[in-house]
């Protein structure tokens, strides 16, 4: 099957958040499988035309983003600026050669503009992956503030190409269940294919590995209060006088008052130490070894809409996980067995659910232990794979317009 991911995040250069991750793992597990497999992506600045390279079997495209031949100051102009970019991107790369399928992410409708001007004669099938449409992040967090520019740009324009795809596929059944009614698409036309994770570069350390390690909390993501990651370190500083070596360990990117504001929260409380801002992991190879030095992974998110790749990257390297009972954690982790939930915002239940773990360590083993059967059974990247695989057949059997021989006069 030759197969296009259409994903403006994609590591490393564009890598930002989990739909990069995502489509970074897709890519390469559809490559080794003998597929064909083509991204298109941002560039970071200027590009004349496809800057094209090839990463571990996989043809990434990238196409210069809106904003470098002049400024653009507003996200609907951008993302309407970044959807031409799209269609003219692949406008080159179908110049030369046919997919069987298109694969676009609903955040950011990126394949607005390809999806309206596609015909006959530029036709291929398209899925569209829902990681949460902006409709979705108003109505849970709040962001983009309801009625705003954005948001009410930003949803006519998911909604236009969540309508227009011949299939669906969502990270969660929370997402696919909030997006059928708020987009009017059929319940039943939505795939749900939760995310997977390659469970043999994310593995568990040896047995008793973590024992003669200082304690730590790991926190793995975009660095924003959304996530729970004040709700975290409160947690964390509530503990020191328990255990006076125990860490916080932040690995993403963020923005700088928002971290100014976690290093006061620190210093404040005479524990500097206990919080490590490590930074943004470019190295993806570099991740499990992380996962793997640390007691707890946390991210108890206001509104986690899927199913967060860290959390499957923790739980493949046998690491307790505490995250919030809302939105789609719950569909991954079992409370009481691959790790706990705790009720988003509440500092003193995220420290009891902490200290619980760190001071049992046959709790914490059996935690990891479970996490780990549960990629095994359901979330390696092959059975990822296989759902995904599945959703791409259906939109290729999908009565639809077929391609003609002859190029149609364009629109003067």
């Amino acid at each position: 099957m030759r197969i296009c991911l259409v994903s403006q995040e994609y590591p490393p250069e564009t890598a930002r958040g989990g739909i990069g991750s995502q489509n970074w793992t897709k890519a390469r597990a559809l490559a080794r499988l003998g597929h064909e497999v083509h991204v298109l992506s941002s560039a970071t600045g200027a590009a004349e035309g496809l800057v094209t390279r090839t990463d571990d079997g996989v043809s990434v495209h990238r196409i210069e983003p809106p904003g470098v031949a002049f400024p653009v100051y507003e996200a609907p102009a951008y993302w309407l600026g970044y959807t031409w970019s799209v269609l003219r991107g692949l406008h080159e790369l179908m110049g030369s050669r046919e997919f069987d399928v298109i694969d676009f992410a609903e955040y950011g409708a990126e394949g607005f503009a390809y999806q309206l001007d596609r015909t006959p004669w530029s036709f291929a099938p398209v899925v569209v992956q829902l990681h949460g449409p902006l409709s979705m992040f108003a109505d849970r967090i709040g962001w983009p503030e309801p009625g705003s520019e954005l948001e009410r740009v930003g949803t006519f324009m998911e909604e236009v190409s969540i309508q227009r795809a011949d299939a669906l596929m969502a990270c969660s059944a929370n997402i696919a269940d909030f997006t059928a009614p708020r987009h009017g698409v059929p319940r039943e036309s939505i795939d749900v294919v939760h995310c997977g994770v390659d469970s043999d570069a994310f593995n568990p350390p040896p047995a008793g590995y973590r024992e003669g390690l200082p304690p730590t909390v790991l926190f793995v993501g975009n660095l924003a209060e959304n996530k729970g990651l004040g709700t975290v370190l409160d947690a964390v500083l509530s503990l020191r006088s328990k255990w006076p070596e125990l860490q916080l360990r932040v690995l993403g990117k963020g923005e700088g008052s928002f971290l100014a504001d976690l290093r006061e929260r620190a210093r404040s409380a005479g524990a500097e130490d206990a919080l490590d801002l490590a930074g943004f992991v470019g190295d993806r190879e570099e991740l499990p070894g992380l996962y793997r030095s640390a007691h707890v992974f946390a991210s108890p998110a206001q509104h986690e809409v899927g199913v967060a790749n860290v959390y499957l990257e923790a739980m493949a390297c046998g690491c307790p996980v505490l995250a919030a009972a809302t939105g789609a954690a719950p569909e991954a982790i079992t409370h009481d067995e691959s790790g706990l939930l705790v009720a988003p915002g509440d500092v003193p239940a995220t420290a009891a659910a902490l200290d619980r773990i760190l001071g049992d360590p046959a709790l914490a083993a059996r935690m990891g232990e479970a996490g780990r059967r549960r990629v095994d059974d359901y979330f390696s990247i092959d059975r990822y794979v296989e759902r995904v695989l599945g959703t791409y057949e259906r939109a290729i059997a999908a009565p639809g317009a077929e391609r003609r021989e002859l190029e149609p006069e364009g629109v003067p």
